[in-house]
């Protein structure tokens, strides 16, 4: 039996490094994963329910032991998909507090399960016939967390769901430990480059100007091919130039309610430029 759950174990594990190589996104490294472990542990579900352990040992070391090893991966990368799936747009503090909130959780079912962290960390056995061998009496229910594997005694004797959740939270929690740490190097990085667009050149026509030439460009579809925002080019805008435009909508009713050229500043910056071109090529007659 522990020769073979081990190889059991050692053939996924093999497959979920080949995917979290081959896919991107964590979202999409969870869904493959986890459609690819729903079917292996149904397969070892029909294998256990069939099998007639030797002795009592044999079937406490695989509900202790083996089982939760392989059953802590579906808990854990259906957690990881749940948290990327739920991740908040915004702020990077935004971000930061909803994870926070998840290591809270990860705690909270810390201290409702301290008792058994102490007894499965410290290698107790004196609970094990209590806790690892089926249709023994016991006080938890079998349908929790609706993972349907863990409904069928024949499967589960309850317990090795707790422990296989205590390996699982762990891992999620060295996990969201990992991206707290992106996030802050994120920050850093935004930061450094807001610092140094604030350190740059400024803008020193008029804001005006400036809210006529971010109109002319997002109406030419200059950036991103026109896949920005006004109000987000106003804002990278302001950034270059180290100014703050105002409101730009304001701005452009005024330019639009313009007597004569509504276009004062592109049609100035094409006079200077067709001026200097002209200087230039009298330069080069000469």
């Amino acid at each position: 039996m522990e020769k073979f759950t081990n190889l059991y174990l050692e053939e996924i594990e093999k497959q979920i490094k080949k995917i979290e190589q081959d896919e991107k996104t964590e979202i999409a490294k969870s869904v493959h994963i986890l459609t690819f472990l729903d079917p292996k542990l149904e397969e070892l579900k029909e294998f256990i329910v069939k099998y007639d352990f030797k002795t009592e040992e044999e079937e406490i070391l695989f509900f202790k032991e083996m089982k939760p090893k392989i059953f802590s991966k579906l808990i854990y990368y259906k957690s990881v998909y749940k948290i990327e799936l739920n991740r908040p747009k915004g702020s990077c503090l935004t971000i930061e507090t909803y994870l926070l909130t998840e290591l809270d959780c990860l705690k909270h079912y810390f201290d409702r399960n301290i008792e058994l962290y102490h007894y499965y960390r410290t290698d107790c056995t004196h609970f094990d016939t209590v806790y690892f061998l089926r249709n023994r009496d016991s006080n938890i229910p079998m349908n929790i967390a609706c993972f349907y594997f863990e409904r069928d005694v024949r499967f589960s004797t309850g317990y090795d769901y707790k422990i296989a959740k205590i390996i699982a939270n762990d891992l999620l929690e060295l996990y969201i430990k990992l991206q707290l740490a992106k996030l802050k190097e994120d920050a850093k990085t935004e930061l450094e480059v807001h610092t140094t667009l604030k350190t740059r050149e400024t803008w020193t026509a008029s804001k005006t100007d400036l809210a006529e030439l971010i109109y002319a460009l997002d109406t030419a579809k200059c950036i991103n091919h026109g896949n920005i925002k006004l109000k987000d080019l106003a804002s990278y805008m302001e950034d270059i130039f180290n100014i703050c435009v105002g409101d730009i909508y304001r701005i452009y009713l005024e330019i639009r309610d313009r007597k004569g050229s509504r276009t004062k500043f592109l049609d100035r910056l094409r006079d200077e430029m067709t001026e200097r071109m002209d200087e230039a090529d009298g330069g080069t007659n000469n």
